[in-house]
């Protein structure tokens, strides 16, 4: 009888989590959609006069949309490359070192700082009136702070990348530290080793592959997270182009009215691609055979 109910209150626990994801998760996020997908069609809002298209068509000529996305999408996928490429180094260089504790909770500290703590400290550091700028003065390398290159608020957003880095790596170097020891890559490698295969092949063919493909999820997730940041952008980001989600939140905040709406578009595209890359990276897919 016991066996019997153990499957019954499993289902039954399963329901009540599926019941409170949809409430808490879906329904709000489903409404918030609804919402401005109407406001940006003119249906509900402040100005709303009906159905129109206007503001959709004002968004797609203006292509501001477009800049702000290829703009977030190249700061965040250098982001994600170059930190997956440094915590993978830094895992495989450093990987016994890494058992140590006290290292180990050096890796974790980056991971508690606010991103909003690091833009600023960023700042500091790298603004014309910053330490960097006050040394570089001290030593004579410039007669005044506003010869100082322009590394925040600059259009190659080096301020936004390397806020990104501090706050990405340590997680990847740890998430890359768990999945070798989880399967057991040393092993591998030692057998590989025995049949004969150099330092380079077991590298490129052993465990560069185990731990690519068992984080690429979290990879591309990260990649999403870095594409709708907010707080750190707004800080070191220059005006123009922006990143999508301040974008987003400027287009909402304008004193005229009638550009409320097209915040609202950008949203909504902004939305749609997301759901959209979603979708496809968490479709079932056939499992791989290995011959």
């Amino acid at each position: 009888m016991k066996i019997l109910e153990q499957p019954l209150l499993k289902n039954k626990t399963r329901g009540i989590g599926l019941l409170l994801f949809i409430a808490i998760g879906v329904i709000p996020f489903a409404a918030a959609f609804i919402y401005a997908l109407l406001y940006s069609f003119g249906i509900v809002g402040v100005m709303s006069t009906g159905f129109t298209t206007r503001f959709w068509s004002t968004v797609f000529k203006t292509g501001t949309f477009f800049e702000s996305l290829g703009y977030s999408t190249a700061i965040a996928a250098i982001a994600v490359f170059l930190s997956v490429v440094i915590a993978l180094w830094l895992t495989l260089k450093f990987k016994n070192a890494l058992k140590n504790k006290f290292v180990l909770m050096m890796v974790y500290m980056p991971l508690a700082i606010p991103g909003l703590a690091t833009a600023f400290f960023i700042i500091q550091l790298l603004a014309k009136g910053g330490f960097f700028a006050r040394i570089s003065f001290a030593a004579g390398w410039i007669e005044q702070s506003s010869d100082f290159p322009d590394l925040v608020n600059d259009n190659l957003a080096f301020g936004i990348i390397l806020a990104f880095l501090t706050m990405i790596i340590p997680f990847f170097t740890l998430l890359f530290l768990n999945v070798y020891k989880n399967e057991r890559v040393e092993e591998l490698s030692v057998l590989a080793f025995s049949m004969g295969a150099s330092m380079r092949q077991v590298r490129n063919r052993v465990v560069l592959p185990i731990l690519l493909k068992k984080t690429r999820i979290l990879i591309t997730l990260y990649f999403v997270f870095l594409l709708g940041s907010y707080e750190v952008p707004l800080i070191l980001g220059q005006e123009s182009p922006q990143m999508l989600s301040v974008l987003v939140i400027r287009e909402l905040k304008q004193y005229d009215l009638d550009k409320i709406p097209e915040g609202y578009v950008v949203a909504v595209m902004y939305t749609v691609i997301v759901a959209i890359a979603a979708v496809f990276l968490f479709l079932p897919r056939k499992k791989e055979q290995y011959v």
